[in-house]
């Protein structure tokens, strides 16, 4: 049993089903989406139902008292610091510096590691330029940052690898909504079902910023149908 808000319903077939939380603002299905049908036999989410005012007002009733002085955001055990800083302390990480091209591949500048960048970030790239560059592409085999402008940054599609399948496993092309993000929304595509794990969406409307290694997580409305992890 966990706190997480997200919802599971028996089918009565022996399967179950995972939906979002009932408060929009709390839900986190997202990070849900790898369950096996197995654990989610197992899985109870009491909070689910409910929302966070809710059951803060009964656990002020009761005289319960929240341990924490704020909400837990992000990777809850790094506090008081940044994912960098983090990073930086563990043992034998070493950023490497390197080098930053645009997206014709003409060098523009220098990076201090290609672990204090993100896809989409704006901020820290120090590339004078008529309009500000954005990270487009963090090539890792040649430790260089790919930057663009903001239009460089929408893609028609990608692929995910380790598909997990919540519901039975779809043998032709679907429509669903998929969101890449935890916090982005979950927007309209369609899905095909690959051999060996694999899955290729593409969207109906082209969408920017979608990082390699973050999950994708594909929706039906409130029921999560499954994910895997976005390779490009």
């Amino acid at each position: 049993a966990t706190g997480h808000y997200a919802r599971i319903i028996d089918c009565g077939d022996g399967r179950r089903r995972l939906l979002k939380g009932a408060d929009p603002q709390k839900d986190q299905s997202y990070f849900l989406a790898f369950l096996s049908q197995n654990m989610l036999q197992h899985a109870r989410f009491p909070l689910g139902s409910e929302k966070k005012q809710s059951i803060m007002e009964t656990a002020a009733e009761n005289g319960l008292k929240s341990h924490r002085p704020s909400e837990s955001q992000d990777v809850c055990f790094v506090r008081n610091q940044s994912y960098a800083e983090f990073l930086e302390l563990q043992p034998q990480f070493e950023g490497r510096p390197g080098l930053i091209e645009n997206t014709q591949g003409d060098v523009i500048g220098e990076h201090k590691g290609l672990h204090l960048f993100t896809i989409g970030q704006r901020k820290g790239i120090n590339c004078p330029a008529e309009r500000p560059y954005y990270v487009v592409r963090i090539d890792m085999r040649r430790n260089r940052l790919v930057v663009g402008f903001k239009e460089d940054l929408t893609v028609k599609g990608f692929r995910m690898k380790d598909m997990n399948w919540i519901i039975p496993r779809p043998e032709v092309p679907f429509e669903a909504s998929v969101r890449v993000r935890y916090r982005s929304e979950a927007v309209p595509a369609k899905i095909y079902p690959e051999a060996d794990g694999y899955a290729a969406v593409s969207f109906l409307q082209p969408h920017k910023a979608v990082t390699p290694g973050q999950g994708g997580v594909l929706y039906d409305g409130a029921e999560v149908l499954g994910g895997g992890f976005i390779v490009g």
